[in-house]
């Protein structure tokens, strides 16, 4: 088998890791990846959540603290590698408090959005 060259580290018949990009779920914490963008008015946070609808997803705001919550089920089979979260996952991120008052909430393309509004 002849094994040609792509890429990141990848070639054709076999996967080269270096220890930073071998993910391990109990290394994903916290899970899900956020980013989080202060505005002049507003909070912006995103949240990587593939495959997950708004009705997979529970999120509070108690405070100054924005929690997400939710589960993402396992597919069924026999795994021969396997990189992607499953499992229950909870995420806090602590706010500015003057940015309490929720927007709007959306997700597309396996990104939640939540955008608060600056209290006025």
């Amino acid at each position: 088998m002849k094994n040609f060259p792509l890429s990141g580290g990848i070639s054709f018949g076999h996967i080269f890791y270096t220890t930073a990009m071998v993910y391990d779920r109990r290394e994903q914490d916290p899970f899900p990846p956020v980013n989080v963008y202060f505005c002049r008015n507003r909070i912006l946070v995103q949240a990587l959540l593939p495959g997950l609808d708004l009705k997979d997803i529970r999120i509070t705001l108690d405070q100054n603290l924005l929690q997400i919550e939710g589960c993402i089920e396992r597919s069924r089979g026999h795994y021969v590698h396997e990189e992607r979260y499953s499992g229950h996952f909870r995420r806090r991120i602590s706010l500015d408090a003057e940015y309490l008052c929720p927007d709007s909430i959306t997700i597309k393309d396996g990104i939640l959005q939540i955008e608060l509004q600056k209290r006025r």
